[in-house]
């Protein structure tokens, strides 16, 4: 029998992260010494009985129809341990064991990856940039790394295709549906200029809560991302922070300080958790020593450029001198008299108010307002809350992405907390 079985029959298992995966095929080698794993020899490995119930149940159909389907729609299967499979995914905490792929998986020594992701209503500025951006470093011998979402991802998957690069679309479902359903033309583009990747198998239906799961993979697949456009509360902000603790280099691109859907790359350069950039040779000079060949400065500056300046910050029209104004002289005003401050009271300094509980909106889902209720009676970790509510592990960790897209929760370093600033 197939290998690819045992590793297809374990990432369908129910409450198994890719996490825990990962942890289990060091501990047993193989999928197939975990596959003929006992009860007691699972109980062994501190998971809880509904991770040991789903690792007991032995049944293969689902992994061999799996198979049969991706034989059929010509979908290739990589798995962690093959050598195709990209060294820079291996090296994140939690890297997915299997990968669908439709196309071919370019070589990211040769191609290094850079990740360009943004909002999806996103301005005229916006798709300009990703699209210029998605253009120069494909000129620069990079392969774009997107989601193929509306907006942003769109825009720089074109810009790499129109410059004649490689371009890799990470899905959050199966690789046999295109989502966007308009993006239909672009995933066949994109097929045959690179591939189209998913963790999920086929058929696998494009549910909101697997788009930020899916993000780690677009930043770790990458050796930089730049956030082109991002309001305060996106997922492209939570790619960001994936990038930065995987230890990737993050750029971002400034915009104006009176439009929302900049406030996130404005806030990522003001804490210095992004490079920002004012053009593509910023990235291109730090990730130079990645190349195999030393890029054309000139073909980079040119595909950002192109030939429609007119409206282009980079435009090169001559600037014209401001003009010097002659004011009239006014008379001189009489002196002012020195102002007399009367002595006032000391008034004692108030103590200061003492820190309310943040209160937990109303209109949350059920699974969301249980792991926010967890942690605020006091479970930090994604374990603890999973043991408070009962939930598996996987649905815990996806309440916690919509909780921290709307700022009520954040989960940094491995912990959990409610955000100190709710006002609802």
């Amino acid at each position: 029998m197939s290998k690819r079985v045992y590793w297809l029959w374990l990432t369908t298992r129910d409450d198994l992260g890719a996490e825990t995966i990962r942890k289990l095929t060091t501990s047993f080698g193989t999928p197939e010494f975990l596959y003929g794993a006992t009860r007691e020899q699972l109980m062994q490995t501190g998971l809880k009985p509904r991770q040991i119930n789903a690792l007991c149940d032995k049944d293969l159909s689902r992994a061999e129809d799996i198979l049969r389907v991706c034989e059929q729609k010509k979908i290739q299967i990589i798995t962690i341990e093959d050598s195709a499979y990209p060294d820079r995914l291996r090296e994140i905490a939690d890297p997915p064991a299997v990968l669908y792929v439709r196309g071919t998986l370019p070589d990211f020594d040769r191609a290094p990856g850079v990740t360009i992701v943004g909002t999806r209503s996103c301005s005229a500025y916006g798709l300009r940039m990703a699209e210029r951006f998605g253009a120069a470093l494909a000129k620069a011998g990079f392969t774009v790394i997107s989601g193929m979402a509306r907006g942003i991802d769109t825009a720089a998957h074109r810009g790499c295709l129109k410059a004649d690069g490689t371009t890799v679309a990470v899905l959050a479902g199966g690789v046999d549906l295109c989502y966007p359903p308009e993006n239909k033309y672009l995933m066949g583009d994109i097929m045959l200029a690179g591939a189209v990747i998913s963790e999920n198998p086929p058929g696998t239906p494009n549910e909101g809560f697997r788009f930020p799961i899916r993000n780690r993979i677009m930043s770790g697949l990458a050796a930089a991302t730049l956030i082109v456009e991002a309001p305060l509360h996106s997922g492209a902000l939570i790619s960001a922070r994936q990038a930065f603790e995987q230890g990737r280099e993050v750029f971002a691109v400034p915009g104006p300080l009176d439009v929302p859907n900049s406030a996130g790359c404005n806030r990522l350069i003001r804490d210095e958790c992004a490079r920002l950039v004012t053009g593509p040779m910023d990235i291109v000079d730090a990730l130079a020593p990645m190349l195999r060949q030393k890029p054309n400065a000139g073909a980079v500056r040119t595909a950002f450029l192109r030939d429609d300046r007119k409206d282009s910050m980079w435009d090169d029209t001559p600037v014209r001198p401001y003009q010097v104004i002659q004011r009239r002289k006014q008379p001189e005003a009489a002196p002012l008299e020195p102002l007399k401050i009367p002595d006032l009271p000391i008034v004692p300094e108030p103590e200061p108010p003492k820190t309310a509980q943040p209160r937990i909106p109303e209109g949350l889902s059920g699974c969301e307002r249980a792991v926010a209720e967890a942690i605020a009676a006091g479970a930090d970790t994604v374990d603890a809350v999973s043991e408070a509510t009962g939930l598996p592990a996987s649905e815990v960790a996806a309440a916690l992405v919509l909780l921290e897209l709307d700022g009520i929760a954040q989960h940094k370093g491995g912990r959990c907390s409610l955000c100190g600033n709710l006002n609802f």
